[in-house]
């Protein structure tokens, strides 16, 4: 059924284009199957190098495909909702990637009945190790549901949740990459100081937190169980993280992550 849609994506910018290189790469949507418009020629010349189909016209997205990615930031959601209001039917699909917005949104500034999805895709999707929980709105039936999840797999992880708990989700999978990507950053920076060359510091940190969720996600033992069997009694591990704890690296994370949910929650208010 997947290989057969037609996908459009309003908005082609990184996030899009890391949903539309897993369709791609996987085989199940052949790039002259989805058109993505954007504002720029560089942003579609990326599209084009695929074999996309592209456009300025986000009104063209619409009528020549049935998923329609919103792929905009936040603010300009209602303004791309009321310009291709009159061009969508009960044939397509709204499936929204935009932080913070809800469903029911959508389903207020487009026609009634129109089925809406709303996801929340992370970076990693590019390599397709990426997560993208999602939630339906009152329209959206189990068919288009399925057909949408046998897409985003090719991504990597698609687990269906409760609207309410997409804002906090947004700060973990969303944003969370970002917040690892410091973390290796930082590893490479402190091995760096300390005389390993940059390339091999880099790669090892990397390796290294790929290694430990795997750990986490294949053991089902809770992190802090896991972190227990690696520091022995006066060892250099728990040295290490006695220097972590004394900089308040746990208050800092759970502080970041809460603000990054906050500010979800504040784009969903500001854009209704």
């Amino acid at each position: 059924m997947a290989d057969k849609v037609k996908v459009g994506f309003i908005g082609g910018g990184k996030m899009s284009q890391a949903i539309a290189s897993g369709f791609v790469s996987s085989g199940l949507v052949e790039p002259q199957n989805i058109i993505a418009s954007a504002i720029t020629e560089n942003t579609l010349n990326i599209w084009k190098e695929w074999g996309c189909v592209t456009t300025f016209s986000n009104k063209r997205v619409v009528d020549t495909s049935q998923l329609v990615f919103i792929g905009v930031k936040p603010h300009l959601v209602l303004q791309v909702l009321k310009e291709i209001y009159d061009n969508v039917t009960g044939n397509h699909v709204i499936v929204s990637i935009a932080n913070g917005i809800t469903t029911t949104t959508f389903e207020q500034h487009l026609p009634d009945g129109t089925s809406i999805i709303r996801t929340l895709p992370n970076m990693p999707c590019a390599v397709q190790a990426g997560v993208t929980p999602f939630c339906r709105g009152k329209n959206a039936s189990d068919i288009e549901v399925k057909l949408l999840k046998e897409l985003l797999l090719t991504t990597g992880a698609c687990p269906e949740v409760k609207e309410d708990y997409l804002d906090i989700i947004s700060a973990i999978s969303g944003s969370g990459p970002a917040y690892i990507y410091v973390m290796i950053s930082a590893l490479a920076d402190g091995a760096v100081k300390c005389g390993l060359p940059r390339s091999l510091a880099q790669s090892l940190a990397a390796d290294m937190v790929k290694g430990a969720a795997t750990m986490v996600i294949q053991s089902r033992k809770h992190p802090d169980q896991l972190k227990d069997e690696i520091c022995s009694p006066g060892g250099s591990t728990i040295v290490a993280l006695h220097e972590m704890e004394k900089n308040s690296f746990r208050g800092t994370v759970i502080s970041a992550v809460e603000a990054a949910v906050n500010k979800s929650k504040a784009a969903g208010r500001d854009n209704k």
